[in-house]
C-alpha cells in the first residue's frame, strides 16, 4: 500500500485526555511542498468502553470542518457520520468533487463533546485518504494516530530547555511539570529513564539535537511524548562527501541580545551576513504578546513580519512562537515588542563568520 500523500496532527483539548471527562479533538491534515489533490479522508473512531476505544457515547460527537473554502480547494467540505459495529465512522469531502491540500493550506477536523470512557490505555484514530499526486492516479493510503487517555488530573506538559541556543560543547538543563509516571528522555542515543522530579541535564551537545520525552504509566499502554529542539552554535560535521563550488560561510558564536520592553524599540546594525532567531511568549490569561521584526536596506524596508503569542485560553497549555529570519551584511534590523512586563520575548543573534548585531540610536 502507498504512503498518505497528506501528514495529519492531532491535538487534544484538555491535553493529556483524561478518562471519564469531555474533551475536544483537533485533527489538521495538510499537504506537502507540492499539493495533493484529494476526493475524502475518513476519520474512524474506537468506540466502546474498553482500554483501546474512547468513548461509549458516539452520538454525542460533535463534528465541524475548518478550512478548503476556495474553489480550487474543494468549495468547502461536508463530513457525514455512519456508526458501524465498534466505530464512528466520519466521512470528509469536498462539495467540488475534489480540492487539493498544501503545506500553508490545511484541513482541520474537530470532534467536539467527546465523553472519554473510564478505561486508561491508548485508542487509536484509523485515517484513510483517498489522495493523488497528479489527480489523475488516486489511491487510499491509511494511516493511525494513538490518543492517549491518562486519569483525571494526570498532568505532563511544559518541557524546555533552560537554555535553547548553546555552544559546541556545552550540556543542557531541560524542565517539565508532570504527574508521577515513568519517564524516558530520547535524544539519538539509546533512552534513559530520567527521574520523576521534572529536570534533567543531558551530556555534551555538539550537533543541533531533538529531545523526546514520554510519560507512561505501569501497567497500561498509555503513554504522552513532549518534544523541545536545542540548537548548537558551530556544530560538528559528520560527511562522507563534500564539495563545493563557490564560497562557503559557516556560522559563528550565538550571541543573546536583549529584547526589547514592550513598547520600546530596538535598532541594529548587521556587520555581516547571519540568522535572527527569537520568541514571543505571552503570559497566561494575559493579553496577546507580539515581536514586530523589519529589515532595512539604506533606510529602506525590505521586509517586515509579527510575531504573535496569544495565551489568553487558560483552558490550553501555554504556547511560544519562535521564529529565524535572514539578515544581510549591512542592513538594519528594527525590533519592537508590544505586551506587559510579564510576557517573554528573546533574541539571539547567530552570524556567518564573526560579529555582533551593532546597537543602533
Amino acid at each position: 500500500m502507498s504512503d498518505p500523500l497528506l501528514s495529519y496532527a492531532l491535538e487534544t483539548d484538555p491535553d493529556p485526555f483524561p478518562v471519564g471527562g469531555t474533551a475536544t479533538l483537533r485533527l489538521t491534515a495538510r499537504g506537502g511542498a507540492r499539493p495533493a489533490y484529494c476526493k475524502r479522508i475518513v476519520v474512524a473512531v474506537p468506540t466502546g468502553a474498553g482500554t483501546g476505544e474512547l468513548t461509549t457515547a458516539p452520538g454525542s460527537l460533535v463534528p465541524a470542518v475548518t478550512g478548503g473554502d476556495a474553489a480550487d480547494q474543494g468549495g468547502g467540505w461536508d463530513v457525514a457520520l455512519t456508526t458501524p459495529p465498534g466505530e464512528a465512522v466520519f466521512t470528509l469531502t469536498p462539495r467540488d468533487g475534489r480540492g487539493w491540500l498544501a503545506g500553508v493550506t490545511p484541513l482541520t477536523f474537530t470532534l467536539g463533546q467527546v465523553r472519554v470512557n473510564t478505561a486508561t490505555g491508548t485508542a487509536r484514530l484509523r485515517i484513510t485518504e483517498e489522495t493523488s499526486a497528479d489527480g489523475t492516479a488516486w489511491a487510499t493510503p491509511e494511516a493511525d494516530l494513538p490518543v492517549p487517555k491518562f486519569p483525571e488530573g494526570f498532568v505532563f506538559r511544559d518541557l524546555r530547555a533552560k537554555q535553547p541556543h548553546v555552544n559546541n560543547g556545552d550540556r543542557v538543563t531541560l524542565t517539565w511539570e508532570g504527574s508521577p509516571a515513568t519517564y524516558t528522555m530520547d535524544w539519538g542515543r539509546r533512552p534513559v529513564e530520567v527521574t520523576e522530579d521534572g529536570t534533567w541535564t543531558s551530556p555534551s551537545l555538539h550537533n543541533t539535537t531533538v529531545f523526546r520525552l514520554a510519560a507512561t504509566l505501569p501497567g497500561t499502554t498509555a503513554e504522552r511524548v513532549l518534544t523541545t529542539m536545542v540548537t548548537v552554535a558551530r556544530p560538528h560535521l559528520r560527511l562522507t562527501d563534500l564539495r563545493a563550488d563557490g564560497r562557503i560561510r559557516r556560522f559563528g558564536t550565538s550571541r543573546p541580545l536583549a529584547a526589547p520592553s514592550p513598547g520600546a524599540l530596538a535598532r541594529y546594525t548587521a556587520p555581516t551576513d547571519g540568522v535572527l532567531l527569537g520568541h514571543v511568549r505571552a503570559r497566561n490569561g494575559g493579553e496577546p504578546a507580539s515581536l514586530r521584526v523589519t529589515v532595512l536596506t539604506d533606510d529602506t524596508p525590505v521586509y517586515g513580519q509579527r510575531f504573535v503569542s496569544d495565551n489568553r485560553d487558560r483552558d490550553r497549555l501555554p504556547s511560544e512562537t519562535p521564529f529565524h529570519l535572514p539578515v544581510s551584511e549591512g542592513c538594519t534590523v528594527v525590533v519592537t515588542a508590544e505586551g506587559s512586563a510579564d510576557d517573554d520575548f528573546g533574541l539571539t543573534w547567530m552570524p556567518y563568520g564573526n560579529g555582533p548585531l551593532v546597537p543602533r540610536e
